[in-house]
C-alpha cells in the first residue's frame, strides 16, 4: 500500500497506474474523489517523491471546475486521510497519497462489508436474494443531512475509527440490519468465516503462484505495503487485523 515517503510504482509512462481494488471499490468515497486520487497516482513523479499538478490541470484531466477540485482535494486531505499536501497558497502545491490498507478506516471498514456481503448472501433466503443488496447498501449510504448522526452508523463507525473493536462492531451490526429489514434470523459465525477466508484466499495466492504474478508482487512491494508510518506493534497488529479477516491485498 502507498505511504507518504515510500516508493511509488505508478507506470503513468506506459499508459497506466497502479490502483489497489481497496481503494476503487472504496464505500463513501465518491467517484469524482477516486477518480482525482488515481490523476494524482499518474502524475507522481518518482525522483521527487510527490505530485505536483495545478488545480487547473486536474480539473481539466477530470472535466470538472477548479473550485470543485479544490473541495476534493481538501475531502481526500483533511476528511478522508488519502493525501497530503504541502505548499503555500497561490503556490503550486506538492501532493503526496498518504494510505494504508492497515490504517485508513474508510478502507478497512469498506473492506470487512465488502467480505460480510459474500458471506450474508449464502445466508439469505432465495426470495429475497434480488433486494437485500440494495437495502444493506442503504445502510452505508445514507442521505447527506443523516451522515454522522445517530442514523448513520456506519459513519459513526468511520469517525470514531477504533482498531480494537471497530471492525467487530461493523460485522454485528450488518447483521442485525439485514435480520431486523427482513425479520429473519441470520445467524453467522464470524471468527468461523473469517478462518475459512483466510484459507480460501492462500489457495487462491498459491494457484496464481506464476512469473507475472511475482513480477507485480516484485515491483509493488514497496509501493502497497509499507506501513512505515506506524509504530511497530500497531503496525504488526494492523496488518493481522487484515490476514485474520482474508482482505488483505
Amino acid at each position: 500500500m502507498i505511504n507518504e515517503g515510500g516508493s511509488i510504482k505508478t507506470a503513468a509512462n506506459f499508459g497506466y497506474v497502479y490502483t489497489p481494488n481497496s481503494i476503487r471499490r472504496c464505500l463513501r468515497v465518491s467517484q469524482e474523489e477516486k477518480l482525482l486520487l488515481f490523476e494524482i497516482f499518474s502524475l507522481y513523479n518518482e525522483e521527487k517523491g510527490y505530485a505536483f499538478p495545478t488545480q487547473q490541470t486536474l480539473a481539466m484531466y477530470l472535466g470538472v471546475s477548479s473550485s470543485s477540485v479544490s473541495k476534493l482535494l481538501k475531502t481526500l486531505e483533511i476528511e478522508k486521510k488519502f493525501i497530503k499536501s504541502y505548499g503555500k497558497k497561490g503556490k503550486k502545491k506538492r501532493y503526496v497519497p498518504l494510505m494504508s490498507l492497515h490504517s485508513n478506516p474508510y478502507l478497512l471498514l469498506s473492506e470487512t462489508f465488502h467480505f460480510a456481503t459474500k458471506v450474508i448472501h449464502k445466508e439469505i433466503p432465495e426470495d429475497i436474494s434480488g433486494d437485500w443488496g440494495n437495502k444493506l447498501l442503504q445502510f452505508v449510504n445514507v442521505k447527506k443531512e443523516d451522515e454522522f448522526t445517530e442514523r448513520d452508523p456506519y459513519g459513526l463507525l468511520l469517525i470514531n475509527f477504533d482498531k480494537e473493536s471497530s471492525i467487530e462492531q461493523l460485522l454485528i451490526l450488518i447483521t442485525e440490519y439485514i435480520s431486523r429489514l427482513f425479520s429473519i434470523e441470520v445467524e453467522i459465525n464470524w471468527k468461523e468465516e473469517i478462518v475459512g477466508n483466510k484459507k480460501r484466499n492462500a489457495k487462491r495466492k498459491e494457484e496464481k503462484k506464476n512469473p507475472f504474478f511475482d513480477n507485480v508482487k516484485t515491483s509493488t512491494k514497496n509501493s502497497y505495503s509499507s506501513t512505515k508510518n506506524l509504530k511497530p506493534d500497531e503496525a504488526a497488529q494492523l496488518q493481522q487485523w487484515m490476514l485474520d479477516i482474508g482482505i488483505k491485498d
